[in-house]
Order: C-alpha cells, then sequence, then structure tokens
C-alpha cells in the first residue's frame, strides 16, 4: 500500500514538473468580437486579421483574379510590410472596437489584393480601363 502512495505521488510530482517546465504553454484565444472584454497585443491583433485576409482567398479567383494559392502568397508576402505600415501608431493592446476598426481597414487594403487583369494588379477605374481591355 504505500508503494503505491509513493508511486501516485511520484507521477503526481512528474506530471506537475513536466507541465511547469517542459509542456508548450496554452496559447490564448483572442478575439476580435471580445477586444473590448479582453484587450489583444498588437502581434497577435494583427495575426487575427492576417487569418481574416487569408478566408478570402478561397473565392480569389472571382475576386482578385488570382489562384487561391496566389492569393495566399501575396497575403503572406505583404502581412510584414503592411503591419508596419499600418501598426506603426498603434498601441501596444488594443482595447476597443474602433481603435481595432482604425487600424484593421488600412491593414486589409494593404494586404489583400486588388484585382489582377492580365497579370497586372489594378486598385482604381483609370488602371483597370488601360489594363484590362482585350
Amino acid at each position: 500500500m504505500q508503494r503505491i502512495l509513493i508511486a501516485i505521488a511520484l507521477a503526481a510530482a512528474g506530471v506537475f514538473a513536466y507541465l511547469q517546465w517542459f509542456a508548450e504553454p496554452a496559447a490564448p484565444d483572442y478575439s476580435i468580437a471580445t477586444i473590448e472584454r479582453r484587450p489583444i497585443p498588437k502581434a497577435e491583433f494583427f495575426a487575427l486579421w492576417r487569418e481574416t485576409a487569408l478566408s478570402f482567398c478561397p473565392q480569389a479567383q472571382k475576386t482578385f483574379g488570382l489562384s487561391p494559392a496566389a492569393c495566399e502568397d501575396y497575403v503572406r508576402d505583404k502581412h510584414a510590410r503592411c503591419v508596419a505600415e499600418t501598426g506603426a501608431s498603434a498601441p501596444a493592446l488594443l482595447s476597443g472596437k474602433a481603435e481595432s476598426r482604425r487600424y484593421a481597414r488600412p491593414y486589409l487594403d494593404c494586404v489583400l489584393p486588388g484585382y489582377f487583369c492580365k497579370g497586372v494588379e489594378v486598385r482604381d477605374f483609370l488602371e483597370a480601363a488601360r489594363h484590362c481591355r482585350d
């Protein structure tokens, strides 16, 4: 009986030590919807919006004139530059929906592709008229 208690105590100590020093810490689940109750660090905030941008890529052929894979590459390639541009003045912790919109809109404008016509990205009507004619 004494050996069983010692084995249980050693197993509990081993599990505690593993969880305390070796296990990967659980990543906090941040959400734009709960930003008012649970502020989001800047890096996590832009990572959430990158995932939102990537969610547009399955329809990329119709929306942007790109294959879904090319859209994903485009978003991933531009992410760091767009965070640097739009997030430079962002606080370390974002805590409100109005603040979220202030930084999310320019980020999405930067990171999402424009429409591609004959391999050229067009962002306005004049560029479209120049490059998209048959």
